[in-house]
């Protein structure tokens, strides 16, 4: 019995996943005029999560570091704070409750936040690691791609959330939530 998978079949079944993943993550009613995005707390904290551990362990990976420049690096880690921060408001937001509206004044201020810090860390961070690992090869390179695919990902998948004009997805790798949080936790614990 041959237990491999093409990377095709990998491909579709991951692409399923995703869009199961997208309608979990969020739902949309409409009443009238007034549509209403609900929001799954946990999927957002663990997605943000996932991200702020990504960028906290690339800027301290050798090559990322030198690529960014200490100006660069700086900034990196104010966004890193401010992404932290984001967290936290969305939390404190969101209470206990599992899930939360995005039409709340304290929810969508501590969301954007959220949006905008990861947008910061695509821009400094990512675009970093995929523009300057290009001419590298290496196992941390490596495993620095595959972190900043999967933080691609996560990032896609917030922005998702709230964008009901169509996936927001770049050409990006199809994983599911989970799937992209386990790479970036083997990112960080092997660089860690």
């Amino acid at each position: 019995m041959n237990t491999s998978i093409s990377r095709r079949s990998l491909l579709r079944a991951g692409a399923g996943t995703l869009a199961a993943g997208l309608l979990a993550a969020c739902t949309v009613t409409k009443s009238g005029t007034t549509t209403t995005l609900t929001l799954n707390v946990a999927e957002v904290t663990d997605y943000g999560n996932a991200i702020l551990s990504f960028a906290s362990t690339a800027i301290n990976v050798s090559f990322v570091a030198s690529a960014m420049g200490t100006a660069n690096l700086a900034l990196a880690n104010t966004v890193i704070a401010s992404l932290k921060s984001a967290l936290s408001a969305f939390s404190t937001a969101a209470g206990s409750s599992t899930s939360v509206s995005y039409d709340s004044a304290s929810v969508k201020t501590a969301f954007d936040s959220i949006l905008a810090d990861v947008e910061k860390v695509d821009t400094l961070i990512i675009s970093t690691i995929t523009g300057t690992a290009a001419s590298l090869s290496s196992s941390v390179v490596s495993e620095a791609k595959t972190a900043a695919g999967a933080a691609e990902t996560l990032i896609s998948l917030l922005k998702a959330m709230i964008d009901m004009t169509g996936p927001r997805l770049r050409g990006v790798s199809p994983l599911s939530g989970d799937a992209a949080i386990a790479q970036i936790a083997v990112f960080s614990a092997s660089q860690g």
